[in-house]
């Protein structure tokens, strides 16, 4: 699904196809348009060719990972987008490592659905230039 048309592009960097989709089908119901990565190869893709203003990532990725795409943003700034969300099942004291300049929010697997999705509408909502600290939800 193309993301040109929405005024808040949301970006959903995931590998599992059944959480992309339901992802998807969240935010589409909070009429926000997302576009989808499969890995994190397609999210730095993504992320090189458009601005995004969400970018909801998982963590363990195979090939490039949600890692990785951190590492890139943190060193590429300007392609940062303003909220930086990661979803992750990963040992919660390997977050400890997480770029707080790149990450703003961590939601642990499994997730509430219907959390996840008010919390990219909230962040949409957000001024443009209105950055919150990391948050672990």
């Amino acid at each position: 699904m193309s993301s040109a048309a929405s005024p808040c592009p949301v970006l959903i960097a995931e590998d599992d196809p059944a959480i992309r989709a339901l992802l998807v089908t969240a935010l589409r119901r909070r009429r926000l348009r997302s576009a989808t990565a499969a890995n994190g190869g397609e999210a730095l893709q993504h992320l090189q060719n458009q601005e995004w203003q969400v970018l909801v990532l998982d963590l363990m990725m195979p090939a490039v990972t949600g890692w990785d795409v951190i590492a890139w943003l943190a060193a590429n700034p300007d392609r940062k987008p303003k909220t930086v969300i990661v979803v992750s099942a990963t040992d919660r004291t390997l977050l400890k490592e997480l770029d707080a300049s790149v990450v703003n929010a961590v939601i642990f697997k499994p997730f509430d659905l219907m959390q996840l999705s008010a919390y990219v509408k909230a962040s949409c909502d957000l001024p443009h230039d209105d950055r919150r600290r990391t948050r672990i939800v």
